[in-house]
Formats: C-alpha cells, structure tokens, sequence
C-alpha cells in the first residue's frame, strides 16, 4: 500500500524534468507513490492574467507526462478571469484523464460569484474543486482568503460538486465545524505545522473518510507532514483511509 499526496507545489523552473525527478526521489523517500500537482499557484502573485495562469499549467502538463506513473494533476484557474478563458483553458487541462479537478488560490473569496463560472465548469465535468483555506483571523484579508466559513456557503451554492477545502490544520477546529455537516467537502490535512489532536479533531467531527493526507511540499516537509497522521490517536485502519484510500475514492482510482 502507498499514500497519495493530495496537495504539492511544483516551482516554475527551466528544467522541468529535473523539477519532476526531484519531487518524486523526496516523496518516495517518504513513502509517497502518487502526488497531486497544483501548480506554483503563486509564482505571478495574487491575481495571474490569462497568460500566466496557461504558463503555470504548462508545467503541470509537462511534470504529469513525464511522470504519469507518479503524478496527477489540477487545473490552476483564476476565477476573475473571463469565463470564455476558464473554460477553454480548463478544457485543454481537463481533456487528459491524468488531470482530476481545479485547484483555485486566493484571487477571490470562495463567496465571491465569480466562483459561478468556475463551478459550473466543475459540474460539467465532473470535476473536484481544490480551494485554498486558511484561517484569516490570524492574515486579516477575508477578501482574497477564504475561511471554512465560505466554503461551507459555497457547498451550499452547489451541492452536487465536490470541494477539498485546503489546509485543515490551519483552519483550526472552528474550521472542522464549519464543514463537518456539508458531505461534499472534503479536507486536506496540509497548513501548518502538526498540532497535536487537530487530526483527531477532524476525524471525530467529520468522519474519518472526508479527510486526506496533504503535504504543501516544497513548502512543507513530506516527513513532518506525514507526522500528522502517524502520530495521531487513531486507529490504524484510520490512518490508512487518510493516508491513500479516501484519495483513492474520490478520484475513482479504485
């Protein structure tokens, strides 16, 4: 059995395929056979024109290809963006089978009805939609971040399409209880160094088959994340669900 990273940032670097084999070699040592690449989200800032976004998923095209036995991928998409663009540019993600969803960052708040677009692109595909959350009492900047609050609206918006909302551990269990009653949410546990019981937390309040494992590498350490889930109190069969098997459900590679 291996575990499935949820949640990696590749860099915008000249050499792609030393970028690929050099995130594959860090995350095998760990354990880790298959990653879910997002893109280097941020490389242009906040609020990447069209451009800049198509570049961005360039890369991630490029890593999956060269390593389809190890990577997967998410459509980096900006939500300000005109809706001819989102679809077009998610089209031409989407259209591979090793792509699964739609990673989305902090140009907007998941509140914003700029999501309209980008989520009624996820329904006609039948897409996940990857949303950064931290917890913005701590940042201050509510109107490109996202709490657990909004996202929790935003399920409600659009019941039939399937959220990962970003960085649990970072939302803090006020986040966990936001989202525990939406079944279309799922949570990644990246964000943040490990908290101890916050992996508990989760697992009580949501179940234990909404919550995935989810590093934030190059960010984050593979190993210290991974710490998350080993060292919590929970049973084994638990930790595998996070680790690999409800990954695994979600993106139907059972």
């Amino acid at each position: 059995m291996g575990i499935i990273d949820f949640h990696v940032h590749s860099r915008l670097t000249a050499d792609h395929a030393e970028t690929a084999e050099e995130i594959a070699r860090q995350a095998g040592k760990c354990g880790i056979d298959r990653i879910c690449l997002l893109g280097d989200v941020l490389h242009f800032g906040t609020d990447p024109s069209e451009e800049e976004v198509a570049e961005i998923n360039d890369q991630t095209l490029e890593l999956v290809e060269q390593r389809p036995d190890v990577f997967f991928g998410f459509c980096f998409l900006n939500p300000k963006l005109p809706a001819n663009f989102l679809r077009a540019e998610s089209e031409r993600c989407l259209k591979h089978d090793s792509f699964k969803g739609i990673k989305l960052e902090i140009a907007v708040n998941a509140r914003s009805l700029r999501m309209d677009n980008v989520m009624e692109i996820a329904g006609d595909r039948d897409a996940i939609v990857l949303q950064h959350t931290w917890n913005t009492e701590i940042i201050n900047n509510r109107r490109q971040h996202s709490d657990p609050e909004d996202v929790a609206a935003l399920a409600r918006r659009f019941p039939g399409i399937r959220i990962v909302m970003a960085h649990v551990t970072a939302a803090s269990p006020r986040g966990v209880l936001a989202i525990a009653p939406y079944d279309n949410i799922w949570a990644d546990v990246s964000g943040g160094q490990p908290v101890a019981g916050m992996v508990e937390y989760a697992v009580e309040k949501m179940g234990p088959e909404r919550i995935l494992f989810g590093s934030d590498a190059p960010g984050r350490d593979f190993a210290a994340q991974l710490g998350k889930v080993y060292g919590a109190k929970i049973p084994g069969n638990v930790k595998r669900l996070i680790l690999e098997e409800n990954a695994r459900r979600l993106l139907g590679l059972l």
